[in-house]
């Protein structure tokens, strides 16, 4: 009888760690958005930047945090927005003037999970621009940069967006669960084990 409880508290434990297991998310990043026309006046940037922003609770980079526009462009303002519930990245445009490269980072994030990784980035949709770039996409296990370049030629932001899918993963093979979680995984199966051969008994 105290094993067959025993056995239920495991199944329980375990049912109950199941949320937690697939909380694959972020828990806060540095954002930051460039716009520039690289061969126009200086040649520098606008730039906009959020430090260690905590992730989920509506945009994480506006128009509070502009850092410096040396060049004094106009336009060129990129809110960013991260889901945590869909890891859905999304780039919402302010403006429709125009420059020849725009670049979007997240960085030095911080994962929901210890180690857990980004292990991709996939375009959605995109109407951020009035041409169509492609957007360029790359990452790190812990970064991500999404680049338009439209050299030569300008492009009008449209006041439109563009969303991106983000994988997340976990880190390497030699990361050793912790010891409770094991004991309770351990417990539920089993639990499982127990209860099977109570019924193929009563079956016969």
């Amino acid at each position: 009888m105290f094993v067959t409880k025993l056995c239920r508290m495991g199944f329980l434990g375990f049912a109950l760690m199941l949320p937690f297991a697939v909380n694959a998310t972020l828990i806060t990043a540095d954002f930051r958005t460039e716009a520039n026309l690289p061969d126009v006046r200086n040649g520098l940037p606008l730039i906009y930047e959020s430090i260690g922003q905590s992730v989920g609770a509506g945009y994480e980079l506006n128009d509070d945090d502009f850092v410096e526009n040396p060049d004094s462009w106009n336009g060129g303002v990129v809110w960013m927005d991260y889901d945590t519930s869909t890891n859905i990245l999304t780039l919402d445009s302010q403006d429709d003037l125009d420059f020849k490269t725009f670049d979007a980072w997240l960085s030095n994030i911080v994962f929901a999970q210890p180690g857990q990784s980004i292990t991709g980035i996939s375009l959605i949709n995109d109407d951020l621009t009035d041409v169509g770039v492609v957007a360029a996409l790359s990452y790190t296990a812990n970064s991500l940069h999404i680049s338009y370049d439209y050299q030569p030629d300008t492009f009008n932001f449209t006041g439109g967006s563009a969303t991106f899918q983000i994988q997340i993963g976990e880190g390497d093979a030699t990361d050793v669960p912790e010891p409770m979680p094991l004991a309770l995984l351990a417990l539920g199966l089993l639990g499982m084990a127990v209860a099977r051969t109570k019924a193929h008994a009563r079956n016969r």
